[in-house]
C-alpha cells in the first residue's frame, strides 16, 4: 500500500502551476490492491496525494461501475443482481456508459482548474480512449465555467454531434455549421486557452466497446491531431485481436509542433498496460517497463514550470510482489532460467499463454466470423471492416516506428517461439528506430 517516505524522492513545489491529475483505467479494470493492478493504479498510488499543489482523479473502467445487492435467495432480491450482471456485460461489450466516465472526469476537471494550471491525464486500453477523447474535448470546446453543472450534458451533445459528423474533406455544409455552433457555445459558456499539458497513454484502442452492433456505433470517425502538450504512448507489439487495435497519432505537420513519443513495447495489450499477477518465481512483470518508461518521460519533461510530484519513484514501494524471486538474472543461474520460461509476452490466441481454454476460443470465434467488425485506419478515418477475417494477423508497425530496447532484451531473454513472427523481425528488417531512454536509469527499463 501507499506509505510516505522520510525523504521524498519528489519533494513538492509551493510554487508554479498547480496540477491536476486524472487516471482513467481500462474496460473492467479496477483496484485489486495487488500486482495485478494496471498500471493506471500504480500511478496513482506513486504519486504524492498529500501534495497542496497537486488533485488526482482515478476512475475505474468500463464496466465496473453497477452492482447489485442480494442477502438472501428469494427471487426478488436476486433479480437487482442479475439486472446488474447484464448491465455491466453489456457496457464492458458496447461501452454504453462511455458518456458518463468521459463527463465524470470533464467535470473534476471543470471543478478544479484554475487559469495557469497543468492537466495531466492518464489512461489505459478503452480508458486510453476515454483520456483521448477528454483531451480533445477540452482542447477543441473548454471547461465549463465553474458551478456550471446544468450545462455538461449540453457541453457534451455540442461535441460529440461535432465528431460523429468530422473528417470529411471537405467539410460539409452539416459540419460547417456544427463546428460554427461549437465555436459559439465556447465563446459563450467556456473558459479560454485551456489544454492538457500532459497525456500519457498504455496501448490505447480505437473503440469503446468490445463490438461495434448495428445501429449503436459509439467510436469516432476521426482521428483528430494531438490534443496535448506532452504526448505518450506505449503501445503493445504483440497484441493480435481484431477489436484492439491500437489508435495511433496521425501527426499534422502544419500546425504547431506537439511534443509527441509512440513506443512499441514487448508484450500483448496487458502486458503493456498491466493486469497479470506475477507467476511463481516471477521477479518481474513486463508491463513494469512501459510503466518505469511512462514515469521517467514525465519527470523529464522539458520546459515545464511545475511537474508531478511522486511520493516514490519504485512501484515495488506500492506492490506487494509475493512471488518474486531475489536472484540475480544472468545467464547459467537460477533466476535467468525463471525469466526465460515466465517473462514472455502473452498471447490471448494461443493456448497456454496466460488465457483460459474456454476463452481462447471465443476470442478466435471473433477473427473469424465476418459478421463482427474491426476499425482499420483509412485515410485519417477508422473505417468499419468485416472481410477479410482478421484471423489473429499481427499489428502493421507504422514506417517510422519506435522500438524499445527492451523488446530485443525480452527475445533474447525468454522463450518466444512466435516473437519473431509478430513484429520483432519485422521491425528489424524495415530498419526501425530504437526508442533511447533519459534521466535515472531503472532495472526494470
Amino acid at each position: 500500500m501507499p506509505h510516505a517516505t522520510h525523504e521524498p524522492r519528489i519533494p513538492a513545489s509551493a510554487s508554479g502551476p498547480r496540477r491536476i491529475v486524472l487516471c482513467f483505467d481500462g474496460t473492467g479494470n479496477r483496484f485489486q490492491g495487488n500486482e495485478s493492478d494496471t498500471n493506471i493504479v500504480k500511478i496513482y498510488q506513486m504519486l504524492e496525494r498529500h501534495s497542496p499543489g497537486q488533485f488526482h482523479y482515478y476512475q475505474p473502467g468500463i464496466g465496473t461501475y453497477v452492482k447489485g445487492e442480494s442477502s438472501s435467495g428469494n427471487l426478488l432480491t436476486i433479480w437487482p443482481k442479475i439486472k446488474s450482471s447484464i448491465i455491466t456485460t453489456v457496457d464492458q461489450a458496447v461501452g454504453s456508459s462511455f458518456r458518463s466516465h468521459v463527463l465524470a472526469g470533464y467535470q473534476f476537471a471543470m471543478r478544479y482548474y484554475l487559469p495557469g494550471d497543468h492537466i495531466y491525464i492518464f489512461g489505459f486500453s478503452r480508458g486510453a480512449y476515454t483520456a483521448r477523447f477528454l483531451a480533445e474535448m477540452i482542447q477543441d470546446l473548454g471547461l465549463l465555467s465553474q458551478g456550471n453543472e446544468e450545462m455538461v450534458h449540453f457541453a457534451w451533445e455540442t461535441f460529440s454531434n461535432y465528431q460523429q459528423s468530422r473528417a470529411n474533406d471537405p467539410p460539409t455544409a452539416k459540419e460547417i455549421k456544427l463546428q460554427d455552433y461549437l465555436e459559439n457555445f465556447k465563446t459563450t459558456f467556456c473558459r479560454p486557452d485551456v489544454g492538457v499539458h500532459f497525456l500519457g497513454l498504455f496501448d490505447c484502442v480505437n473503440s469503446v466497446g468490445q463490438f461495434e452492433i448495428p445501429f449503436y456505433r459509439t467510436s469516432y470517425k476521426a482521428i483528430a491531431n494531438p490534443a496535448a502538450r506532452h504526448i505518450r504512448h506505449a503501445v503493445s507489439i504483440h497484441e493480435r485481436r481484431l477489436k484492439f487495435k491500437p489508435a495511433l497519432f496521425l501527426m499534422d505537420t502544419d500546425k504547431d509542433p506537439v511534443d509527441l513519443k509512440e513506443v512499441w513495447f514487448a508484450g500483448n495489450h496487458c502486458d503493456v498496460g498491466g493486469g497479470y499477477g506475477l507467476q511463481r518465481g516471477q521477479k518481474h512483470l513486463l508491463s513494469d517497463t512501459p510503466l518505469n518508461w511512462m514515469i521517467q518521460e514525465v519527470l523529464n519533461l522539458e520546459g515545464s514550470k511545475s511537474k508531478l510530484t511522486f511520493q516514490t519513484l519504485n512501484v515495488d514501494d506500492v506492490v506487494k510482489r509475493e512471488n518474486a524471486f531475489p536472484g540475480k538474472e544472468e545467464p547459467g543461474t537460477n533466476a535467468f532460467e525463471v525469466r526465460r520460461e515466465t517473462n514472455q509476452p502473452h498471447d490471448t490466441l494461443r493456448f497456454g499463454y496466460g488465457t483460459f481454454f474456454v476463452m481462447v476460443i471465443m476470442w478466435w470465434i471473433l477473427e473469424c466470423l465476418p459478421i463482427f467488425t474491426r476499425l482499420e485506419l483509412e485515410k485519417g478515418k477508422w473505417v468499419p471492416r468485416r472481410l477479410p477475417p482478421n484471423l489473429g494477423a499481427s499489428r502493421d508497425l507504422p514506417i517510422d516506428a519506435e522500438i524499445h530496447p527492451s523488446l530485443y532484451r525480452t527475445n533474447k531473454t525468454s522463450s518466444l517461439p512466435y516473437a519473431d513472427n509478430s513484429g520483432l523481425t519485422h521491425a528489424r528488417a524495415m530498419g526501425k528506430n530504437v526508442a533511447g531512454g533519459t534521466g535515472p536509469k531503472s532495472e526494470l527499463a
